[in-house]
């Protein structure tokens, strides 16, 4: 008996038809007039399927119509000039350990009017919802928007988040938050039932905030590592971020670099990453170097620490490498499951200093199999992290925006 294989398999027109007006949605979302014409040139889709589909998103509002261009270099008839029209929002929530940061993103277009509200009782789910609904309450008549303006909200979150299902598994920043929480039902009650949502991990949200700046990393294996109150990673392979069947692929920050640690992690353990690389952790290292003089005058931060350390101060130096060698053997070991070739920094390790980069470059190099040369690219992302992690969570939501189209 004969078992189908790949080689039998047959595009469906249902199929095909998804894949056109998918690339026709792909120059439309860049928000420019463009012409039935134009896109025919930029995708090959014949120009009868190009009008039609056209001519269906202008019936349901999503496309207009802006009247003839101008004419051909030719003289020839003049094009009817089409653009993006739904002027829907989305509003972009960072719900995380003490802060709320609230923005907006068009369905296409950058997120916008981001802005920080505190987060008292966060420590309890219902604690966290009504400072957000309070902030929400404060940060939308602000912009000028009522929710029948909004076409969803994109939501990130400290935890394991499936993203599919909107099913927050655990908080290691809030247990109090509970298992298994149903983000989507948590969010009705504040902003209704008629609502789109959508909810991710705030490091996986952050990562895919690259991508549409660097169409090139969508080639890549890239690990994007989201550096500040936790630590995470993003994994993306050729554009699809890696999640896995508990959403526990990119949880790095629990990788257990010693058996043994200072301090008990959320999650459970002792020497994760996380806790090793803590800024508390960092201070009671420099407090037995008996260098309190380092955040004397301010607070301790990473930035502070790097910025001593790129002076030449020997116990920030001796810090520094100590931080270096935690991440070495974070990536040596990621290494061995992913084999990423780019390695980005985003949040409090972006602002590493130079001493930082070479030392972890030396553990790296260590690793005899690695090729000659650097193991992989190091970078350093310095934009800030609430920016990055809203403009994710707002893909993550047009793209359910755009695949309904087809």
């Amino acid at each position: 008996m004969h078992t189908p294989g790949a080689d039998d398999t047959v595009a469906l027109p249902r199929d095909l038809k998804r894949a056109n007006r998918q690339s026709i949605l792909r120059v439309l979302r860049r928000g420019e007039a463009t012409t039935a014409a134009a896109i025919h040139a930029e995708t090959g889709i014949s120009r009868p399927t190009v009008m039609r589909a056209l001519q269906d998103w202008r019936q349901a509002g999503v496309v207009k119509s802006l009247g003839l261009g101008s004419a051909t270099s030719a003289g020839g008839k003049k094009p009817e000039l089409f653009v993006f029209a739904d002027p829907r929002k989305i509003l972009c929530i960072n719900l995380w350990p003490r802060e709320i940061t609230l923005a907006l993103s068009g369905l296409t277009g950058d997120v916008y009017g981001l802005t920080a509200f505190p987060c008292p009782h966060g420590d309890t789910l219902v604690g966290a919802l009504n400072a957000l609904k309070d902030a929400s309450a404060a940060f939308l008549p602000q912009q000028g928007v009522a929710l029948t303006d909004l076409y969803g909200v994109a939501l990130s979150v400290p935890g394991t988040v499936d993203a599919a299902s909107m099913t927050l598994r655990y908080n290691s920043q809030a247990p109090g938050w509970g298992v298994n929480v149903c983000l989507a039902d948590a969010l009705r009650p504040i902003f209704g039932n008629a609502m789109r949502y959508a909810a991710d991990n705030a490091g996986k949200a952050a990562g895919r905030a690259v991508l549409p700046d660097r169409p090139d990393y969508a080639e890549r294996r890239l690990l994007t590592l989201f550096t500040t109150w936790g630590v995470s990673a993003c994994m993306i392979e050729r554009g699809h971020v890696l999640s896995g069947r508990d959403s526990l692929i990119g949880e790095i920050g629990h990788m257990l670099i010693s058996d043994t640690g200072p301090a008990l992690c959320g999650c459970g353990k002792r020497g994760c990453l996380e806790s090793l690389v803590s800024l508390s952790h960092v201070q009671s290292l420099l407090e037995q170097a008996g260098a309190a003089r380092l955040w004397q005058e301010e607070p301790l931060t990473f930035r502070r620490l790097f910025r001593f350390s790129e002076m030449g101060d020997p116990a920030a130096r001796q810090v520094v490498r100590y931080l270096a060698h935690c991440f070495a053997v974070a990536l040596h070991n990621l290494s061995l499951s992913y084999n990423q070739d780019t390695v980005l920094f985003q949040g409090d390790f972006a602002w590493a200093d130079e001493h930082f980069h070479q030392s972890l470059l030396m553990e790296l190099k260590q690793f005899r199999y690695y090729p000659a040369g650097d193991p992989f690219s190091l970078l350093y992302d310095r934009r800030e992290l609430p920016l990055l992690s809203a403009r994710g969570a707002a893909a993550l939501l047009r793209r359910t925006y755009f695949n309904d189209l087809t």
